[in-house]
């Protein structure tokens, strides 16, 4: 499963699409989100997918949804260090031991391996 497999990312993407002048305030609020508390399933599925999107502008070849690789062409913005800073710490956080939901939901079917295999091309490029 990848960042952009579920309804809270694909709409962050519609909502990227809908207002790409905000693009990056939007990336920074809804990764700020999960750093600033508990994050619950949708919130964190939401901030990943905004990592991921950070990431895939470093790095293009990383992208594997093409719903993402068409809204990186629609919409541009620029990633400074900060930006990229803070997608690096949500995608750290999505895998911090602790209480989140997100990290439990794929922990109890067993797959918490394969995502982290998932988005460690992500990570890497940030």
């Amino acid at each position: 499963m990848g960042p952009f497999d579920n309804d809270s990312a694909l709409d962050l993407l519609d909502e990227l699409d809908e207002d790409p002048g905000g693009a990056v305030a939007r990336l920074r609020a809804v990764m700020g989100r999960v750093l600033d508390g508990r994050a619950g399933e949708p919130a964190m599925d939401r901030a990943v997918a905004a990592a991921c999107l950070v990431a895939a502008r470093v790095e293009p070849e990383v992208l594997d949804s093409p719903d993402a690789a068409e809204l990186l062409e629609r919409v541009p913005f620029a990633v400074d260090e900060e930006l990229r800073g803070l997608a690096g710490r949500v995608l750290a956080r999505a895998f911090a031991a602790g209480d989140d939901e997100w990290r439990a939901q794929w922990e109890a079917i067993g797959a918490l391996p394969d995502v982290e295999a998932g988005l460690a091309p992500y990570r890497r490029a940030l």
